[in-house]
């Protein structure tokens, strides 16, 4: 695994980083829904993009990871909206062997299996209900879990092919 190259300032405005001693890198962030969030989403995003090739995705791997982690935000900020209007934390752990990024939100909650497919015929023409199928098509493993306080929190895996 190389080192990450410098983060941008913005980038270091909007989260937490941290090295560990063993080299594993960490990186927590706080979206508030509405135009800042999403607007901070592209730093993340380019982050998770960062991270990926750091430790050994190409080019394309690396960019769909940041896809995959996109598509889990902007779940998390369009629907998982809480009445109190709670963020989104996302997390970035990046280990010689994988990249885990976790996004949770305060929202109530859905059941995936009940999310429709969007290969469906009747569903080609929605413009909406890609971002689960493509989290799973850009990453190694994608799971839900749902805390009893309420909300979600998906968990996206990639293998590091350093």
């Amino acid at each position: 695994m190389v080192p990450l190259p410098d983060l941008g300032a913005e980038s270091l405005r909007l989260g937490r980083f941290r090295r560990h001693r063993s080299g594993v890198w960490s990186a927590r962030f706080v979206l508030e829904p509405g135009p800042d969030g999403e607007a901070a989403l592209d730093h993340v995003e380019d982050l998770a993009v960062c991270m990926g090739k750091a430790g050994g995705l190409d080019d394309e791997q690396a960019h769909f990871v940041g896809v995959a982690l996109r598509e889990a935000v902007v779940n998390a900020l369009r629907h998982g909206r809480s009445p109190d209007g709670a963020p989104a934390r996302i997390g970035l752990h990046l280990t010689p062997e994988r990249l885990v990024i976790t996004v949770r939100d305060r929202g109530p909650g859905f059941d995936p299996q009940r999310v429709a497919d969007p290969c469906a015929v009747e569903n080609l023409a929605r413009g909406c209900g890609r971002g689960i199928f493509f989290m799973r098509r850009f990453t190694d493993r994608v799971s839900f879990v749902f805390p009893r306080n309420g909300g979600s929190v998906v968990r996206l895996a990639k293998r590091m092919r350093g």
